[in-house]
């Protein structure tokens, strides 16, 4: 049976040199190379003597070498991001891109801007302005969106009026962990998770925690987080508990927050922070509340 893990360039040349100088190859993994990288086996391999060796080691007698320059030659190409070779075999998402990118908004600042970071780790900030003291990462583009009403979620999350001045960052999902991101993050005092309360949100900010080299973090949620999901409709399930409490037990700032999700058994999506909280909302509605 052929193995999944993908194949290297540098392994699949070395292939290729050991079958130009009649040495063993492996041979399902010879042929899982060729269709990776889309080449047809039956044209290196026709009018070949096979001879087994031992295992799945394979001597061919006969290649012919030109077919080997030829195969070289296309592999050999050295292109910005692996991604571009699996993209030309249609399976792009098995490899990673060669960067990432976060935008950025504050109230000094309100028009996003976009922070590109590289294979090699180096930040290009553009025209966006210096970092601030601190940073909020908001998970959900909608929040992002709603500067005002985002910056007035943060006294209400506890936090004191130099946090209006902190840049938005906006992290849709796990991209927001790309270890990638580091360097950024490092440029703050501080970091506030402005996560959605579930078990998704809780996984994130024990993944950041759990990196160990960055800023301060803070699960940030309004004061009324309690009422907000005694009110919710939505609940998690037994295997999400679980795993609340691994993340709860090893990663402080996840306490208050994930505490209340694995005490409640219920949660929400972030976006209900724009709206009213339970106690003044008549009755629930599509969100959950």
């Amino acid at each position: 049976m052929v193995s999944d893990r993908r194949i290297s360039r540098p392994i699949f040349l070395g292939y290729l040199n050991k079958l130009a100088q009649g040495q063993p190859v492996p041979e399902q993994r010879l042929r899982q190379a060729a269709h990776q990288f889309g080449l047809a086996i039956d044209a290196l391999l026709d009018g070949t003597e096979r001879q087994h060796v031992k295992r799945d080691l394979v001597t061919y007698t006969g290649i012919n070498l030109a077919v080997i320059a030829e195969w070289r030659a296309s592999v050999d190409v050295e292109h910005a991001s692996s991604r571009i070779d699996q993209a030309a075999l249609g399976s792009s998402h098995n490899a990673r891109v060669s960067g990432v990118m976060r935008t950025v908004r504050s109230r000094r600042q309100p028009h996003p801007q976009v922070v590109l970071i590289d294979a090699r780790v180096s930040i290009d900030a553009g025209t966006a302005a210096p970092p601030a003291e601190r940073a909020v990462i908001v998970e959900n583009l909608e929040n992002f969106l709603n500067l005002t009403g985002t910056l007035a979620l943060f006294p209400e999350c506890g936090l004191s009026p130099e946090w209006q001045d902190a840049d938005i960052l906006y992290g849709n999902g796990n991209s927001v962990t790309n270890h990638l991101l580091t360097p950024v993050l490092q440029q703050y005092q501080e970091i506030g998770c402005l996560f959605g309360p579930d078990p998704g949100g809780v996984r994130m900010c024990d993944t950041l925690y759990q990196r160990g080299n960055l800023p301060p973090l803070r699960f940030l949620a309004p004061a009324d987080l309690p009422d907000r999901l005694e009110a919710s409709l939505r609940t998690i399930a037994k295997g999400q508990r679980e795993q609340l409490a691994i993340h709860i037990r090893r990663s402080p700032p996840c306490v208050h927050v994930g505490g209340l999700i694995f005490k409640t058994g219920s949660h929400l999506e972030q976006e209900t922070y724009l709206i009213p909280s339970p106690s003044t909302a008549e009755s629930p509605n599509e969100s959950g509340l």
